[in-house]
């Protein structure tokens, strides 16, 4: 019986990528400095035929991890990277925090990877009609917004450009991804104690995982003077669209993977952990529910025992790896 590890050890990728720091992106972020956006791609030396293409999305709450996954304690990547000696290519993408920009610029920045790709396929050997999708956590969720609202222009940004180029992909996999930000909003603000506290720009900088509850209202910007998570679920509970808090919470439903289900969604495979501290397990459940509700080629997998990563055990991470490989 696997269980997942009290200690997480940190999980490089074992080789270096082929192209290293690729811009593909000139943004800008909430305080107005210009940002340049970078990804590296895993490719095999010898490469030169167009092949299929998986793109990671990293975890970390939204606000923090990195592209180069030095810090980063999640197997997958790791994983996805051994899979170039079979002619795969792995993308590693750079996308905003929310430290550094609210919702929904890190969506835009992740369909702008899918793009970019697309436009450059040629120069770096990639298939556009290949790509598939992977993440865990937040990134589960980004993987999960680049896969379901594609045909969707007012997600869509402008990132990078290559606006000529659908950010749809041909398969997602999603390890316990947050599918519906209004409910994680409202079980967080339902479950409050202690005084109401003041969400400051501070707090954004230096959450952890022992301030999760605060998240949800942190990614869409809620944060100054008077504004708390008890003032921010009031506001959910009344449902009073005149309220001048109320865009904080059209946009938290804006930007839930959930909103965006249909019958037209690319096959979509999710993981969750029973166990699971920090997003429930009930959200990849909703999200299941609802992919199945509109006829969606959905497939989901829980286990009792797993965690909130670094895996989920090597059978059922295998089998996501084989998933994207059957559909690319």
């Amino acid at each position: 019986m696997y269980r997942a590890p009290k200690v997480k050890s940190l999980c490089p990728p074992e080789q270096p990528p082929r192209y290293e720091d690729v811009e593909y992106a000139q943004v800008f972020l909430d305080s107005g400095e210009p940002y340049t956006l970078k990804l590296d791609i895993y490719q095999a030396a010898g490469q030169t035929e167009p092949g299929p293409c998986i793109v990671y999305y990293f975890g970390g709450g939204w606000m923090w991890g990195e592209y180069k996954q030095v810090t980063q304690k999640a197997v997958y990547c790791r994983d996805l990277v051994r899979m170039t000696a079979q002619g795969y290519t792995i993308v590693c993408p750079d996308y905003r925090l929310v430290s550094q920009a609210v919702f929904p610029a890190c969506i835009h920045d992740a369909k702008g990877v899918i793009r970019f790709l697309k436009a450059n396929g040629a120069a770096y050997h990639i298939d556009p009609e290949r790509i598939g999708v992977l993440g865990n956590s937040a990134g589960g969720h980004l993987a999960a917004m680049v896969a379901l609202s594609s045909g969707h222009p007012e997600l869509e940004g402008t990132v990078g450009g290559n606006l000529e180029y659908s950010s749809a992909v041909k398969a997602a996999c999603l390890f316990y991804c947050p599918g519906d930000l209004e409910e994680a909003l409202r079980f967080q603000t339902e479950n409050l104690s202690g005084e109401p506290k003041d969400l400051t720009g501070t707090e954004i900088e230096n959450v952890g995982n022992d301030k999760a509850g605060i998240i949800p209202a942190l990614i869409v910007g809620y944060t100054g003077k008077g504004r708390t998570m008890q003032k921010l679920g009031e506001v959910l509970r009344k449902g009073d669209l005149s309220d001048p808090d109320w865009p904080y919470i059209e946009l938290t439903r804006k930007c839930s993977p959930i909103r965006y289900v249909s019958e037209k969604n690319p096959p979509v495979c999710l993981f969750h952990g029973g166990c699971d501290p920090i997003v429930p397990m009930e959200q990849s459940e909703k999200l299941y529910k609802a992919l199945l509700a509109a006829g969606a080629d959905a497939t989901y997998i829980s286990y009792s025992f797993g965690g909130h990563g670094p895996s989920l055990g090597g059978q059922i991470d295998a089998f996501a790896y084989q998933f994207l490989r059957d559909r690319l």
